[in-house]
């Protein structure tokens, strides 16, 4: 009897062990991301009475950074901004020596699918822009929590829009770097 009543003991042991073992593997481990992107504007001549409203197209990276992490895309759980900072660059994208947004008194960014007709949501703002500084960062809107859907396709729109205080008299280039939490079960 006592043989049976421990053998049994062990076979629970071991059912119940391999049980937790197989729904934790089903569960896996939520981990974290971090996912950057780059998009350069180019906008011409704005008047002082005018608005900055300017589009870029994004690719979004996001199939390359689940491959790399071995992660699934029906496992993804979540994507954040965490950052969006921008920049004023020469033509070729450097930094600019003394560029700074002294023209602009606010500034606004938005995401949207590429998609024709897609809709934009804020998800950065900037009031009032720093005088004599370069780069500056936006804050970012934390109430949108989740932009998956933005990110679904392999490129996505960005679309910063925002007030001037005096003239834009020259081609100017602005460099986007938006940062991304990704979460996801591996």
């Amino acid at each position: 009897m006592k043989k049976t009543l421990l053998h049994s003991l062990i076979a629970g042991t071991i059912l119940l062990g391999s049980t937790i073992l197989v729904s934790c593997n089903d569960l896996g481990v939520a981990v974290t991301i971090p996912l950057t992107q780059e998009v350069r504007f180019q906008f011409d001549q704005v008047d002082s009475t005018g608005a900055l409203d300017t589009i870029g197209v994004v690719p979004s990276g996001l199939d390359s950074i689940l491959a790399a992490n071995n992660a699934d895309r029906d496992l993804l759980e979540s994507i954040t901004l965490t950052e969006f900072k921008l920049t004023m660059v020469d033509s070729a994208g450097n930094s600019l020596a003394g560029g700074n947004f002294n023209a602009l008194s606010n500034m606004t960014a938005a995401i949207a699918k590429d998609t024709t007709g897609a809709l934009f949501q804020n998800i950065a703002t900037l009031s009032p822009v720093p005088q004599n500084t370069n780069p500056i960062s936006l804050v970012v809107d934390t109430t949108v929590v989740n932009i998956v859907p933005y990110l679904a396709k392999p490129t996505f729109k960005v679309r910063l829009t925002g007030g001037v205080n005096t003239s834009i008299n020259t081609r100017t280039y602005v460099k986007a770097k938006l940062s991304f939490n990704v979460k996801v079960n591996l």
